[in-house]
């Protein structure tokens, strides 16, 4: 097949955009959740500072705070805020699947605001921001019974960092509680791998072609007829079987060995505050500590001994969490100079 012509790498990369899990669509979730739930509207309250104690817990009264329902705008640059709800995963969801708050509050500037951590039921547990809109609700909040739902966030320094946009706002996405199809996310992670790297490839090297072939194949055999289905997720693993069998044969695999660690790098006092920079500490770590508990082989690299004196301060139980860590191997210290 003669790819140059026929536009395949740009027709497959339409179709990935089609199933991708962080496309927002107007009045509907992202097509990778079978099942949603929608969060009750947000009760939403300024803070004065980074410093001022968030009410979070659960004798909260927020009955007279602004509400924020689902497409509208919301907030100002560079403000500190609590967003109030509560979620319910339903009791006929099976135990088994997975279940995450979807929490798309908005897109601000060149970083990652908006972002917040999250807690339940009055305890920190995760993050959400532009780049991170799922929260995976572990096993024993599957009870469907209502739990409190608290965001201590700030909105960020906006649009490329032009400090004096008051008027700008942030848009508010429809937020759920979500089950994903886990088969439809395994299945786009490989193909988006799969496409990144046949176009890195020379257009003479053999396993680009063959790379293409495989993408092109499999998409076929995915049924993306709208409205999407039953008949989309049914064909969803015969795809990804074929696909996964012709990767394999296209060619041998590079003789490497990538070796890879999560790390974060964190300015302590850059474009904002040290109250802030310990609010983001914050954040980043529960953020590392939750994805250690999903992925057991993730390992972890962090310097700067300041933030651990932050979040020691800040955060104590987080800062055992990372004790545990350091202590299996899995999470390392580093530049004590």
């Amino acid at each position: 097949m003669h790819h140059k012509t026929r536009w395949t790498s740009l027709k497959i990369a339409q179709r990935l955009t089609l199933i991708q899990p962080l496309i927002y669509r107007r009045h509907q979730l992202p097509l990778i959740y079978r099942r949603s739930l929608p969060l009750p509207p947000f009760r939403y309250r300024e803070l004065s500072s980074p410093s001022e104690p968030p009410p979070v817990g659960l004798e909260v009264n927020d009955s007279d705070w602004v509400m924020l329902t689902p497409n509208t705008y919301w907030g100002k640059w560079l403000t500190d805020f609590v967003l109030r709800t509560q979620f319910q995963v339903p009791d006929d969801w099976a135990r088994d699947t997975s279940v995450s708050l979807y929490l798309p509050l908005g897109t601000a500037g060149d970083f990652s605001h908006p972002e917040a951590l999250a807690y339940v039921d009055g305890q920190p547990y995760g993050t959400c921001d532009r780049h991170h809109q799922e929260i995976s609700l572990p096993s024993h909040w599957h009870d469907g019974r209502p739990h409190k739902l608290a965001l201590h966030g700030w909105t960020g320094l906006g649009g490329s960092m032009q400090l004096n946009q008051d008027t700008t706002q942030l848009y508010l996405h429809p937020c759920a509680v979500v089950q994903i199809d886990q088969p439809t996310r395994d299945f786009y992670a490989t193909a988006r791998v799969a496409l990144g790297v046949a176009e890195s490839l020379d257009d003479n090297e053999p396993a680009r072609a063959h790379l293409l072939n495989a993408l092109d194949d499999a998409f076929n055999m995915l049924d993306t007829r709208e409205p999407f289905g039953e008949g989309f997720y049914d064909s969803v693993p015969r795809a990804h079987d074929t696909l996964c069998a012709k990767v394999e044969a296209a060619g041998p695999p590079l003789d490497a060995t990538i070796v890879a660690t999560g790390h974060a790098h964190l300015d302590v006092a850059w474009l904002w505050t040290i109250d802030q920079i310990r609010r983001k500490a914050g954040r980043s770590f529960h953020t590392v500590v939750r994805l250690m508990e999903e992925f057991p082989d993730y390992h972890f690299t962090q310097s700067q001994p300041q933030l651990y004196d932050f979040v020691r301060q800040d955060y104590p139980e987080l800062f055992a969490a990372i004790k545990e860590r350091v202590a299996e191997g899995r999470w390392e210290p580093i530049g004590g100079m």
